[in-house]
């Protein structure tokens, strides 16, 4: 059996637990008076490791958190973040094409306003693309390609029906 905790009165940042609104299997949900004057509903749990810490107003507000302001929005984001995960993170997907055969990306682009100095805006139809397969993710390796391109340098990782293997390519 759950134990509810009695969190009335409590503050989370800038919102003041009012009254349990419903309980989930994830836990109590809580009606919570945000300092902005807007009323919310948030999980227990949320409000009190800090997870939720207004009704969304702070964020509206201090947009300046937000450096880039891409977070998830554009492909060149998206591409930053997967080329990080999939050489990083143990449990994405690829880590084991690249993570487990050490292709590293560069301290410099582990910054999102560095790698799109170095890269630009990723161009409609192309992705990125590691000039020498053996060498990890930096300046002078990089480049946005298009699918053949890319399937010229490939080191045959991907399923041969995808993309074919680096030898015996032949190129127009």
């Amino acid at each position: 059996m759950i134990r509810l905790v009695d969190i009335a009165g409590q503050t989370f940042g800038r919102l003041t637990a009012i009254k349990q609104h419903d309980s989930q299997a994830a836990g109590a949900r809580w009606e919570c008076q945000c300092n902005c004057g807007n009323k919310t509903i948030v999980n227990s749990l949320k409000l009190r490791t800090g997870k939720t810490k207004s009704c969304g107003c702070y964020i509206k507000e201090n947009p300046s958190h937000l450096i880039h302001g891409q977070a998830n929005k554009t492909k060149t984001y998206r591409t930053w973040k997967e080329m990080r995960q999939r050489c990083s993170n143990p449990n994405a997907t690829q880590y084991k094409w690249y993570g487990t055969k050490g292709i590293t990306v560069s301290d410099w682009w582990y910054t999102f306003e560095n790698f799109r100095t170095d890269m630009g805006e990723r161009p409609e139809g192309k992705t990125l693309d590691r000039i020498n397969p053996d060498k990890g993710y930096e300046k002078n390796n990089c480049r946005w390609a298009t699918p053949k391109e890319q399937a010229q340098t490939n080191r045959g990782c991907f399923k041969t029906s995808q993309v074919p293997w680096n030898k015996g390519v032949a190129t127009k």
